[in-house]
């Protein structure tokens, strides 16, 4: 079992971090790697459409920011939607605007969480859609 707060173990998952500010990826790569996960870091939202497009199971889980460089996480979001539409996305940003929040769920994000983003609040969200994709898994095993 890994040791952290909440007691995940998700050393046979992948996340992808869509970030283009370093502060912003350690912060949380330092919460996550408690956990065994796996991550990628992907400054842009170029970058990430290549990445997506070259894997056959790109990720478990993405934290999408919106204002990354060259595609906006909002149309990286829509993008990863269109062809993996089971991954969840959760939009991490620091513009609280309605309109934005508006835009980031018709794109087809799964959760919208506000930076400075709480480690707790970071680490339960992550894990409501890990540990609900086991007991789906779990359940159609049956």
């Amino acid at each position: 079992m890994i040791n952290n707060d909440l007691g995940q173990d998700w050393k046979d998952k992948k996340l992808i971090i869509v970030e283009d500010d370093e502060a912003g990826y350690q912060y949380f790569e330092s919460l996550l790697k408690k956990t065994g996960i796996r991550i990628v870091w992907i400054r842009n939202g170029v970058e990430f459409v290549n990445y997506v497009e070259s894997e056959d199971h790109p990720a478990d889980i993405i934290l999408m920011d919106i204002l990354i460089p060259l595609k906006n996480g909002i149309d990286a979001t829509r993008f990863v939607k269109e062809k993996y539409p089971q991954i969840p996305v959760v939009i991490v940003t620091a513009y609280a605007s309605r309109e934005i929040r508006e835009k980031s769920y018709m794109a087809g994000c799964d959760a919208y969480l506000t930076k400075p983003i709480l480690p707790h609040t970071l680490l339960k969200t992550v894990g409501e859609f890990l540990d609900k994709k086991e007991v789906v898994r779990a359940s159609s095993r049956s």
